[in-house]
This record gives structure tokens, sequence and C-alpha cells, in this order.
């Protein structure tokens, strides 16, 4: 099953990104330096890197975005050092 990825600009200084992975009714969460972003979204996400390149181009342009279909299981989230979040449902 794939899930929503959002990723939005947590701050400036030092600059941070946070990124939250809904899956269903499970919410996880973790914050980036922008090395450790681009480290995960090559390489644990499973995305082209044509379309990393294209979320890495508008977080920085726009501060946020968001992007699914993405296929991460929870065993690996957990192994990524992610959070389990609580969910609004």
């Amino acid at each position: 099953m794939a899930g929503t990825l959002h990723i939005f600009r947590r701050n400036d200084t030092p600059l941070e990104f946070q990124a939250n992975y809904n899956l269903g009714a499970a919410s996880w969460v973790q914050v980036f330096d922008p090395v450790g972003l681009e480290h995960f979204l090559h390489l644990g996400t499973g995305l082209a890197a044509d379309t990393v390149d294209a979320i890495l181009a508008e977080v920085r342009h726009k501060g946020s975005t968001t992007h699914a279909p993405v296929s991460i299981s929870e065993a690996h989230l957990a192994e990524m050092g992610f959070a389990e979040s609580p969910s609004d449902e």
C-alpha cells in the first residue's frame, strides 16, 4: 500500500525540513537537514531520480511539497528513524 509524503521547511537557521509520511490512518515524522533529506529521498523512497529532483526543487522554492503515491514499509520507516505520530482519524 502506498502513502503520501509531505515535506516542509521547518527552520531557516539551521535549515531543517520535516517529512511526514501518511499511510492510511498511520503517520510518521522525521526532521532532516538538507543533506539528510536528499539522502532519504534518493535512497529511502524508491522514487526515480528525476522525481526526487523535482521534489527537492519544489520544497526549496515553495517551502513545502506533497507527493503520492510513495511506498515505504512501516518497518523501513522505523529503521530510518521516523517516529510514529498521532493521526487525525
